[in-house]
């Protein structure tokens, strides 16, 4: 079950300690083009109550707003955001308009949060329409999901902005089919797929998500690997496990995504993953091959192709002594430079 994350305008929150600060967290949300010339109104008539369309779209940026900021939150294993901050814009230019709210505040650990949650359970007499759609939307999404049903445009922008948990594996189950033969976008339901799930996985629970994705990444390696790196799951932990025990190549390839935000524990497991790959064993070698008047050193890689001493990598299946291709060494490298920033900035 999702953790709740309180949220106040206030530095504290009566009967809760805050164990820690975590960092200040903020979000912006904008909405839409040129709505104010495609309606006709001023920028007066957000405040003035004569347009219930305004009103409405307000509040949905304000709720989509607050949900990313408590999922950034989230993202940094804090249960509180306190001292928040609202700003509304307007946004102005090149015959354009745009409507901007922008909230920030300090992510907090709380202690009890969840004695307050049991203690708050039950205490719900009324519902409001809105509750009720929202609750109604769960449901049909869910039902769809179950029924493989595919969903629309309207079922994604929710579920982006809901983040329902539950039906990640049918999700997942749907997109590994759908591109199961290829990669390439052909059908409304692959754009569809491809277009919002990223997404939607987004505004789910890191470990949740990196651990799904991880499962899952021997059945379709290329769909799986560009998922974390658009989703931004990277887990060392996890690369490292898979390095040491499956597939090093399929490791390597997952060291190209980011995590959402790194921590030492992270930097450690990162360092690990770089001396393990120090020491990983030679599947190629070398050894003298004679010819008819001299004998010649010769590189031999993992497929018994004979190349010149000097090559790094073999001319034939492009494969270096240790097993590994020249992109794979580019990612490599580009990893150590990752570690060596990450260094810098987490010490």
């Amino acid at each position: 079950m999702n953790q709740r994350i309180i949220v106040t305008t206030t530095n504290f929150i009566q009967g809760m300690e805050i164990e820690k600060y975590f960092d200040l967290i903020s979000t912006n949300v904008v909405l839409g083009t040129n709505v104010f010339s495609d309606i006709g109104a001023s920028f007066s008539d957000f405040f003035g109550g004569s347009s219930d369309i305004y009103q409405n779209k307000l509040e949905r940026i304000y709720k989509v707003a607050l949900d990313k900021l408590r999922q950034k939150a989230k993202n940094l294993n804090a249960n509180g955001i306190i001292g928040v901050n609202i700003d509304f814009d307007e946004v102005s230019g090149g015959g354009k308009s745009m409507f901007m709210i922008s909230i920030t505040g300090m992510a907090v650990r709380l202690k009890s949060l969840e004695k307050s949650n049991q203690s708050d359970e039950g205490k719900k007499t009324s519902v409001t329409p809105e509750d009720l759609e929202n609750v109604i939307s769960r449901l049909t999404i869910i039902s769809k999901t179950k029924n493989k049903i595919p969903l629309q445009d309207d079922d994604w922008e929710f579920l982006i902005e809901n983040a329902l948990e539950e039906i990640l594996p049918d999700l997942l189950d749907d997109y590994l089919l759908a591109f199961k033969d290829s990669a390439y976008t052909g059908s409304d339901i692959q754009k569809r797929l491809r277009k919002f799930f990223p997404l939607y996985l987004k505004q789910l629970e890191f470990e949740t998500v990196s651990k799904i994705l991880y499962g899952n990444i021997h059945i379709n390696t290329l769909i799986i690997n560009t998922l974390i790196k658009e989703s931004e799951s990277f887990n060392p932990q996890l690369t490292l496990s898979y390095i040491k025990s499956n597939d090093i190549h399929i490791g390597i390839a997952t060291t190209e995504a980011h995590k959402r935000f790194y921590s030492i524990e992270d930097l450690n497991f990162m360092n690990s993953i770089i001396e393990y790959l120090k020491e990983i064993p030679k599947t190629g070698k070398v050894e003298i091959v004679k010819g008819i008047l001299v004998s010649k050193e010769k590189y031999i890689c993992e497929k018994n192709h004979s190349n010149d001493i000097d090559l790094e990598f073999c001319s034939n299946c492009g494969k270096n002594i240790q097993g590994l291709a020249k992109n794979e060494i580019n990612i490599i490298n580009d990893f150590r430079l990752r570690i060596q920033a990450l260094t810098i900035l987490l010490n």
